[in-house]
């Protein structure tokens, strides 16, 4: 209970409500406080401001829970389930799929902490040391709605380093089916990229089925094949889907083979994939990278090969052609990945549109206090001459 929690004082005072407090902005306790407790915040004019957890082991120091007094365990397993009601009862998210985000961290109020249910698996990817110390009491409330589920663990091996987090042995293999928008996906929970399915991406593989009929489609950074499945599946005449991991395009056929459906694989590099192609050779080209930015140091050069890919894709398009490009790198401002894409688009000498800008579907809410918890970008262009 709060009579028993410590309290932290900032070296600021608080007009926002911005979740996050680096450790310049917090006060050194006059005792040592275990790093990832839950502290009752004030600002440095003693107004309380709500209840987080603290490590001070980390830069980000302090990661707001609430702005209310309270009991903080019950206030994070009370958030978890706000947020499997706004899949459930808002989005109606289990009507068209069992793949999807059960809880999206700070975007649900649940700092440093991902769910995401798979099939009859619930990965859970861990960010902050105080979400690693509760997992088991998640885990439990967790099980007691999903009986059968299987629960992953994953830490992400970053946070790890940083947040002075526990190690955790590799999870054990848990292979799982999604079905998504009439699609089967075999997936290996936990395992590959992020939670080992793209769950973020599944409006806008509907936005690609739309409208691939008739079109030759590459879909490249392929995966499991998902922007290529929905492809076919939407009546394109033509789809090659290609990754420089063998394991992907592996999966990716396998997928193609248990939905019944006509994609070519290919294993080999995206930017030498597209230098081989004719122009004019595909009229819709996908583009997925993975995270190229892990951080604010890495974004200079993560532009440099958005700016490659994108132009390659853009001098192999004619007009009419679709380019559907994406970013997941957090630390990437939409406004500097627009402009890569203009840059981009005139050193190819191509003239481009844009037809969609998004990013993740709504179970990945972004709060309106913390813009860092909206990460992907997405751009549905057309070349227009």
């Amino acid at each position: 209970m709060t009579d028993s929690l410590q309290d932290i004082t900032l070296k600021v005072q608080v007009h926002g409500r911005h979740p996050w407090f680096y450790r310049k902005m917090v006060r050194r306790p006059a005792a040592p406080i275990p790093a990832g407790s839950a502290v009752r915040v004030h600002d440095r004019n003693g107004r309380f401001v709500g209840l987080g957890f603290y490590n001070p082991r980390t830069e980000l120091a302090l990661r707001m829970l609430t702005r209310a007094d309270g009991d903080p365990d019950r206030v994070l397993l009370d958030a978890i389930d706000g947020a499997i009601a706004l899949r459930d009862d808002v989005l109606g998210l289990p009507r068209v799929t069992d793949g999807y985000r059960l809880v999206h961290a700070e975007g649900d109020r649940v700092p440093g902490l991902i769910l995401d249910r798979l099939g009859d698996a619930i990965v859970a990817q861990v960010f902050a040391l105080a979400a690693q110390q509760r997992i088991d009491a998640i885990g439990e409330r967790l099980l007691s709605r999903w009986p059968a589920a299987r629960l992953v663990l994953t830490v992400d091996a970053t946070a790890r380093k940083r947040e002075g987090m526990e190690p955790v042995p590799p999870p054990p293999r848990v292979d799982t089916v999604v079905t998504e928008h009439g699609l089967e996906y075999a997936v290996s929970a936990g395992r590959g990229h992020k939670t080992g399915f793209f769950a973020d991406q599944r409006d806008n593989r509907q936005v690609i089925r739309r409208l691939a009929r008739g079109r030759a489609v590459l879909d490249l950074f392929c995966n499991a094949g998902g922007f290529a499945l929905n492809a076919a599946r939407g009546g394109a005449r033509e789809v090659v889907a290609a990754d420089l991991d063998e394991e992907a395009v592996a999966q990716a056929a396998a997928n193609a083979e248990r939905n019944r459906l006509r994609v070519r694989t290919e294993h080999g590099d995206a930017f030498d994939l597209l230098r081989d192609t004719r122009p004019g050779r595909f009229d819709l080209i996908v583009l997925d990278p993975p995270k190229w930015a892990s951080g604010r140091d890495d974004v200079d050069a993560a532009l440099a090969r958005y700016a490659d890919l994108n132009r390659l894709a853009f001098e192999r398009a004619q007009p009419g052609a679709i380019v559907a490009t994406f970013s997941c790198s957090g630390a990437v401002a939409e406004a500097r990945f627009l402009a890569m894409l203009r840059d981009a688009a005139a050193a190819a000498g191509r003239d481009v549109r844009i037809l969609l800008q998004g990013g993740a579907g709504p179970d990945h809410p972004v709060a309106l206090e913390c813009p860092e918890s909206r990460y992907l970008k997405a751009c549905v262009l057309e070349v227009s001459a």
